[in-house]
């Protein structure tokens, strides 16, 4: 009989049912033994809905039998670096849902206990599962684009009503969450965004807090990043916008790639534009000859499975993670880059101090919660 990964689901939220628990009842190489929940009824529902495992709402519990070999963390923001780091003590490997923390200390903190233990430590990041932007990181990886020179981005997929904002209590809170759109929605987009470009020198934010609703943290983000070699890139992010945007465009010496939701269209320079600018024997574009392509990407169901999948053969088998633990605190340290910068006014360079942050966090928790 072949290994089976025995796992425990820490958390039977909207995320736990949507995504983590659907995934490993369809592999055949995981096992349940636990639901938890600190809501009962939660617990209780996920062993009658699916048909498995035990109702407990002491993760406590799942981590100390030691029959369970890995645990998914789908819990509020605040909770993940202290059951994360709980079960690591314990000796179970760790998938974790986004964000990695609710600020960057103890998402560090977390890191540098999975980087100790040696055991197996994921982030929940499965847009890099998504065709399109793995055929974006192939053109850049094989240089199809050049050297990039500026990187522009737009994205408000993610409308989010009042009822959304006020679904848990935690929501859209310096004090429970940690943050709003960067730090919820936008983590997906800012670890694509890291994953194809890597992290910049520094970051300058504009975030008008609570622009479309009426809370202290952001529902619309722009950040100004710039990079080595004068690399140049805008971020937008809204939650609050009615029209549905999702563009990318990358522009570089050899080529520009304009990614616009599911079709991606190429222009490609011959020769580059370096050579050009100082070969041409003209003013402007005359000699210049441009390629055009067009790829259109077919609807695609959001690949949970593959990445449960990958955290489990990475403990049968040593696979390489699709997206390592550390990958969390990146996307993180992004996020609270850009509130340092919104709140302070200043451009920040990086890495950024992440006792700054903490200092200036507690500040905004203070202020939110004399507010009411």
């Amino acid at each position: 009989m072949e290994k089976k990964v025995v796992v425990g689901v820490i958390g039977c939220g909207c995320i736990a049912n949507a995504a983590h628990i659907p995934s490993y009842m369809n592999n055949p190489d995981v096992v349940i033994k636990y639901f938890c929940d600190i809501i009962p009824e939660r617990a209780e529902q996920a062993v009658s809905q699916y048909g498995c495992g035990i109702a407990v709402t002491d993760y406590r519990d799942v981590i100390g039998d030691p029959e369970v070999e890995a645990v998914s963390v789908c819990t509020p923001n605040r909770m993940h670096p202290v059951i994360a780091m709980d079960a690591l003590r314990a000796g179970k490997h760790v998938l974790c849902d986004k964000p990695s923390a609710n600020a960057l200390a103890p998402a560090l903190e977390m890191n540098r206990a999975a980087e100790k233990s040696g055991l197996v430590f994921a982030m929940m990041f499965h847009q890099r599962r998504y065709k399109k932007y793995m055929r974006l990181k192939k053109l850049l990886d094989d240089g199809v684009l050049g050297e990039v020179k500026r990187v522009q981005l737009e994205n408000s997929r993610y409308f989010r009503t009042w009822m959304y904002h006020r679904s848990g209590s935690w929501r859209s809170s310096w004090a429970g969450e940690g943050g709003g759109a960067l730090l919820n929605q936008g983590q997906h987009i800012l670890d694509i965004w890291q994953w194809l470009f890597g992290m910049p020198t520094s970051i300058y934010a504009v975030i008008p807090y609570g622009k479309y609703n009426n809370f202290m943290v952001d529902d619309e983000a722009t950040l100004l990043m710039e990079y080595p070699q004068q690399r140049t890139a805008t971020f937008i992010l809204s939650t609050g916008e009615g029209s549905y945007t999702e563009r990318l465009e990358i522009v570089g010496t050899k080529g520009t790639a304009l990614l616009e939701e599911d079709t991606l269209t190429l222009h490609t320079y011959t020769p580059d534009t370096e050579t050009y600018r100082r070969t041409a024997d003209c003013t402007e574009r005359q000699q210049l000859t441009e390629t055009t392509t067009t790829e259109q990407f077919a609807p695609q169901a959001e690949p949970y499975p593959e990445m449960l999948a990958n955290f489990a053969d990475a403990i049968l088998h040593g696979t390489p993670l699709t997206a390592p633990g550390v990958e969390g605190v990146r996307a993180l340290e992004l996020t609270d880059a850009a509130y340092l910068s919104a709140w302070l006014g200043e451009k920040l360079t990086l890495p950024l101090d992440a006792d700054r942050f903490e200092q200036e966090l507690q500040k905004h928790i203070q202020e939110e919660q004399a507010n009411g």
